[in-house]
């Protein structure tokens, strides 16, 4: 069954994980604290550009506490103000009963100029439960940064109607039967080929803010 992975895996490979790749490349530097960090799955992709990834998650993470340097919460950080440059804080803000002190909190750890990397869902299905409170568009998103003193550098749809309607799809069937999914691959297969056409044709960016499955964005520390 291990050859039969969910198509919307490797989506998210190419429409989230590249769009952070990128803003690590482009923004990341010095020490770098990864909130929620679980198995730190951007490691690699860090070790070029900063000095230290200091990896942060609560006690009880589903995703186990093996690859966790600092075992702590993300609204009370056991670090010193201004200690990093960079945090790194990938699909967890949906994950945290208050936000918005959060971002405080990885304002007050950050030096001025310093960045947060983000990125977070928006149509997703529940995920995670019963620790999946929020959905954020880009304009939640911009409240939120602005309440905690932070400018928003770069935000960017990760995708439009076609990809997140194959995504649902994906996910519902391999949610109600692997071995239906197994039956449904090669259709399914084609059907991703062809709903990657079709994005490739959309490039209207109001569309893509109305339809993405998940938002990346980078916020400053002016």
């Amino acid at each position: 069954m291990e050859i039969f992975k969910p198509l919307h895996f490797s989506l998210s490979e190419r429409y989230h994980k590249y769009l952070v790749i990128s803003a690590i490349n482009d923004y990341a530097s010095g020490r770098l604290l990864d909130i929620g960090c679980g198995n730190k799955p951007f490691l690699k992709y860090t070790a070029h550009r900063v000095s230290e990834h200091i990896g942060l998650d609560h006690p009880a993470s589903p995703h186990g506490n093996s690859a966790v340097d600092v075992t702590g919460f993300a609204d009370n950080l056991p670090f010193e103000s201004d200690s990093f440059n960079t945090v790194l804080l990938t699909q967890v803000i949906e994950h945290l009963e208050d936000p918005g002190n959060v971002l405080k909190e990885i304002a007050r750890v950050l030096k001025k100029d310093g960045c947060v990397i983000i990125a977070w869902p928006f149509l997703y299905p529940l995920h995670e439960v019963p620790r999946d409170f929020y959905r954020y568009t880009k304009y939640g998103m911009k409240y939120l940064a602005e309440a905690a003193s932070l400018e928003i550098k770069h935000l960017k749809a990760v995708s439009g109607f076609w990809i997140t309607w194959f995504s649902f799809l994906s996910i519902y069937l391999f949610g109600k039967s692997k071995h239906l999914y197994v039956i449904f691959y090669p259709f399914l297969l084609i059907l991703k080929g062809f709903c990657l056409l079709l994005e490739k044709i959309d490039r209207n960016q109001e569309s893509k803010d109305k339809w993405t499955w998940n938002y990346c964005a980078v916020l400053k520390k002016p």
